[in-house]
Protein backbone atom coordinates (compact mmCIF):
# COMPACT_ATOMS: atom_id res chain seq x y z
CA UNK A 1 0.00 0.00 0.00
CA UNK A 2 1.50 3.35 -0.87
CA UNK A 3 1.31 6.30 1.04
CA UNK A 4 0.57 9.78 0.19
CA UNK A 5 -2.16 12.22 -2.06
CA UNK A 6 -3.32 11.03 -5.58
CA UNK A 7 -3.07 13.50 -7.96
CA UNK A 8 -7.40 13.98 -8.14
CA UNK A 9 -7.48 13.89 -4.24
CA UNK A 10 -4.59 17.63 -4.73
CA UNK A 11 -7.15 18.57 -7.54
CA UNK A 12 -10.21 18.31 -5.61
CA UNK A 13 -8.75 20.12 -2.69
CA UNK A 14 -7.16 23.14 -4.64
CA UNK A 15 -10.44 23.49 -6.63
CA UNK A 16 -12.46 23.65 -2.99
CA UNK A 17 -9.77 26.33 -1.45
CA UNK A 18 -9.91 28.18 -5.02
CA UNK A 19 -13.95 28.23 -4.85
CA UNK A 20 -13.52 29.60 -1.10
CA UNK A 21 -11.11 32.12 -1.52
CA UNK A 22 -13.16 33.15 -4.99
CA UNK A 23 -16.06 33.48 -2.54
CA UNK A 24 -14.68 35.94 -0.20
CA UNK A 25 -13.21 38.25 -2.91
CA UNK A 26 -16.85 38.59 -4.33
CA UNK A 27 -18.14 38.99 -0.83
CA UNK A 28 -15.90 41.83 0.42
CA UNK A 29 -17.10 44.69 -2.44
CA UNK A 30 -20.28 43.49 -1.55
CA UNK A 31 -19.74 44.26 2.43
CA UNK A 32 -18.50 47.57 1.43
CA UNK A 33 -21.20 48.69 -0.62
CA UNK A 34 -23.98 47.84 1.87
CA UNK A 35 -21.97 49.36 5.05
CA UNK A 36 -21.36 52.52 3.14
CA UNK A 37 -25.56 52.56 2.10
CA UNK A 38 -25.85 51.98 5.93
CA UNK A 39 -23.81 54.54 6.87
CA UNK A 40 -25.85 57.00 4.72
CA UNK A 41 -28.74 55.87 5.72
CA UNK A 42 -27.63 56.71 9.35
CA UNK A 43 -26.53 60.56 8.64
CA UNK A 44 -29.95 61.13 6.36
CA UNK A 45 -32.14 59.82 9.12
CA UNK A 46 -30.07 62.05 11.90
CA UNK A 47 -30.69 64.86 9.29
CA UNK A 48 -34.00 64.21 9.11
CA UNK A 49 -34.88 63.72 12.95
CA UNK A 50 -32.53 67.53 13.07
CA UNK A 51 -34.96 68.72 10.97
CA UNK A 52 -38.14 67.89 13.14
CA UNK A 53 -36.12 69.22 16.02
CA UNK A 54 -35.50 72.36 14.60
CA UNK A 55 -38.81 73.19 13.98
CA UNK A 56 -39.84 72.01 17.71
CA UNK A 57 -37.49 74.30 18.88
CA UNK A 58 -38.75 77.05 17.03
CA UNK A 59 -42.60 76.48 18.41
CA UNK A 60 -40.39 76.31 21.81
CA UNK A 61 -39.07 79.63 21.52
CA UNK A 62 -42.42 80.97 20.63
CA UNK A 63 -43.77 80.49 24.18
CA UNK A 64 -40.84 81.07 25.88
CA UNK A 65 -41.35 85.26 24.27
CA UNK A 66 -45.07 84.95 24.34
CA UNK A 67 -46.10 84.53 20.94
CA UNK A 68 -48.60 81.45 19.49
CA UNK A 69 -46.78 78.33 19.14
CA UNK A 70 -47.07 78.62 15.14
CA UNK A 71 -46.20 81.94 14.83
CA UNK A 72 -43.49 81.56 11.76
CA UNK A 73 -44.83 77.71 10.93
CA UNK A 74 -47.07 78.42 8.51
CA UNK A 75 -48.50 76.18 6.18
CA UNK A 76 -46.66 75.04 3.41
CA UNK A 77 -43.53 73.03 1.28
CA UNK A 78 -40.54 73.37 0.40
CA UNK A 79 -39.02 74.76 3.67
CA UNK A 80 -35.46 74.62 5.10
CA UNK A 81 -34.13 74.86 8.33
CA UNK A 82 -30.17 74.84 9.75
CA UNK A 83 -29.03 73.15 12.79
CA UNK A 84 -28.90 76.74 13.92
CA UNK A 85 -31.37 78.59 12.92
CA UNK A 86 -34.36 79.84 14.50
CA UNK A 87 -36.67 80.28 11.63
CA UNK A 88 -37.51 78.35 8.28
CA UNK A 89 -36.05 79.39 5.23
CA UNK A 90 -38.47 79.65 2.19
CA UNK A 91 -37.64 77.77 -0.48
CA UNK A 92 -34.56 76.06 0.47
CA UNK A 93 -35.84 72.37 0.35
CA UNK A 94 -34.53 71.64 -2.81
CA UNK A 95 -31.22 73.28 -1.80
CA UNK A 96 -28.37 70.51 -1.47
CA UNK A 97 -27.08 70.80 1.76
CA UNK A 98 -23.21 71.50 2.49
CA UNK A 99 -20.71 69.31 4.78
CA UNK A 100 -18.16 72.10 6.19
CA UNK A 101 -14.96 71.81 7.77
CA UNK A 102 -16.03 71.65 11.12
CA UNK A 103 -18.57 69.00 10.60
CA UNK A 104 -22.05 70.65 10.17
CA UNK A 105 -24.93 70.58 7.40
CA UNK A 106 -26.04 73.65 6.60
CA UNK A 107 -26.64 76.21 4.01
CA UNK A 108 -24.00 78.53 3.26
CA UNK A 109 -24.28 82.16 4.21
CA UNK A 110 -27.55 81.21 6.63
CA UNK A 111 -27.40 81.57 10.03
CA UNK A 112 -23.71 82.16 10.28
CA UNK A 113 -22.51 79.06 8.75
CA UNK A 114 -19.53 79.08 6.62
CA UNK A 115 -20.27 77.03 3.80
CA UNK A 116 -18.81 73.59 2.78
CA UNK A 117 -18.58 70.98 0.22
CA UNK A 118 -21.82 69.94 -1.36
CA UNK A 119 -23.37 66.88 -0.71
CA UNK A 120 -26.22 66.73 -2.61
CA UNK A 121 -28.36 65.64 0.03
CA UNK A 122 -32.04 67.42 0.49
CA UNK A 123 -34.04 68.21 3.32
CA UNK A 124 -37.28 69.69 2.71
CA UNK A 125 -39.61 70.90 5.62
CA UNK A 126 -43.56 70.64 5.11
CA UNK A 127 -45.77 71.82 7.39
CA UNK A 128 -49.62 70.89 7.72
CA UNK A 129 -51.92 72.91 10.19
CA UNK A 130 -54.39 70.17 11.54
CA UNK A 131 -56.37 72.58 13.47
CA UNK A 132 -55.56 75.75 15.43
CA UNK A 133 -53.31 73.48 18.15
CA UNK A 134 -51.51 70.71 16.16
CA UNK A 135 -49.36 70.97 13.21
CA UNK A 136 -48.19 68.25 11.14
CA UNK A 137 -44.37 68.45 10.32
CA UNK A 138 -42.82 66.28 7.75
CA UNK A 139 -38.84 65.73 6.94
CA UNK A 140 -38.62 64.25 3.35
CA UNK A 141 -34.79 63.64 2.70
CA UNK A 142 -33.29 62.57 -0.64
CA UNK A 143 -29.74 62.19 -1.73
CA UNK A 144 -27.97 60.77 -4.43
CA UNK A 145 -27.36 57.46 -5.40
CA UNK A 146 -30.39 56.15 -3.80
CA UNK A 147 -33.76 55.70 -5.67
CA UNK A 148 -35.94 56.74 -2.16
CA UNK A 149 -36.37 58.81 0.18
CA UNK A 150 -36.41 59.02 4.28
CA UNK A 151 -39.62 60.43 5.30
CA UNK A 152 -40.03 61.49 8.96
CA UNK A 153 -42.64 63.38 10.50
CA UNK A 154 -44.38 64.33 13.57
CA UNK A 155 -47.03 66.43 15.47
CA UNK A 156 -46.58 69.69 17.23
CA UNK A 157 -49.33 70.23 20.05
CA UNK A 158 -49.98 73.81 21.47
CA UNK A 159 -50.41 72.40 25.15
CA UNK A 160 -49.38 74.69 26.50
Amino acid sequence: MRKGFTLIEVIVAISVITIGIIGIYNLVPRIVSITSANANRFIVSQLAREGIEVVRNIRDTNWLQGRSFDTGLEQGENYGVQYNGDSLIDNYGSVPLQFNAEGFYGYNGKFGYSGGVDTGIKREIIIKKINDYILNVKVKITWPGERASFVAEENLYDWQ
